[in-house]
């Protein structure tokens, strides 16, 4: 591999954008992840044998292909070296988009690693708007905006751990994730009944809460109602158990026809 950050790269040759910010994060990225150990992860100028390519089952089209070579070398073990070069201005038009093509490596590096993407997150915020939702109720005081917010992060660190199951089952269906075999059976053909019954039954609970909610408006004439904290709480209920459901069902095409049954 060529390295232009190890080498000489002329004036005007890599917009500031890309040589400070975009390729140097993306590069520390790509190796704390991967262990690749390379200064330049996105140069053009690579030379591989044709035994060591056979090897490597690359499949992308665009340009997370460069990301997608070096972490598939590094999974091989292939010895990965690289050669200063200089680097000179383009002579044609750039087809490079730099937030577009940047945030496609990302998608990339997160579809072979999505736990510290998303797992560890979504644990952080799930628990943390539990944790405030508890404490509201817990003090019994009428602090709806910090019941809200609690509420926003439980959804959101929800939906981010559902995200993480579904970028690992599409991950070892497509051949780069390889999951524990607790995940595995969660994530089994034949197991994701039990993430629709999860799914039912809090969707259930939460159109029960929201029935006494509007029983309770109606007896009062459908006035003024102090029953903020169980619509909140239905309102809650009702959307987990419409995403655990349609998670379920996700799954269950993305696996049908894969190793999992």
């Amino acid at each position: 591999m060529g390295s232009r950050l190890k080498g000489d790269i002329k004036k005007g040759a890599m917009p500031p954008l890309h040589r400070y910010i975009g390729n140097p994060f993306l590069t520390w990225m790509l190796n704390s992840l991967f262990s690749t150990g390379i200064s330049d992860a996105h140069c053009g100028m690579r030379a591989i044998k044709k035994e060591a390519l056979n090897k490597l089952k690359l499949r992308s089209g665009g340009m997370e292909f460069a990301s997608e070579m070096v972490i598939e070398a590094s999974r091989e073990n292939l010895k990965i070296a690289e050669i200063p070069i200089t680097y000179y201005p383009r002579g044609g038009e750039s087809k490079l988009s730099s937030f577009a093509d940047g945030w496609r490596h990302l998608r990339f590096m997160m579809l072979y690693r999505p736990t510290p993407f998303l797992l560890v997150p979504g644990l952080v915020v799930l628990l943390l708007g539990i944790t405030l939702m508890i404490g509201v109720s817990l003090l019994r005081q009428s602090r709806w905006n910090s019941m809200i917010l609690g509420s926003l992060l439980l959804i959101v660190g929800y939906q981010m751990l559902l995200a993480w199951i579904h970028f690992g089952a599409f991950g070892e269906s497509y051949g780069v994730s390889h999951t524990s075999k607790t995940i595995k059976k969660f994530m089994s053909y034949h197991s994701l009944g039990r993430e629709l019954l999860l799914g039912l039954i809090l969707l259930l609970a939460g159109v029960a809460v929201g029935v006494n909610v509007l029983l309770a408006w109606s007896a009062a004439g459908f006035g003024g109602l102090y029953l903020t904290w169980s619509a909140i709480m239905a309102l809650v209920l009702c959307i987990l158990g419409i995403q655990t459901i349609f998670s379920g069902i996700f799954l269950s095409l993305m696996l049908l026809n894969n190793n999992y049954k």
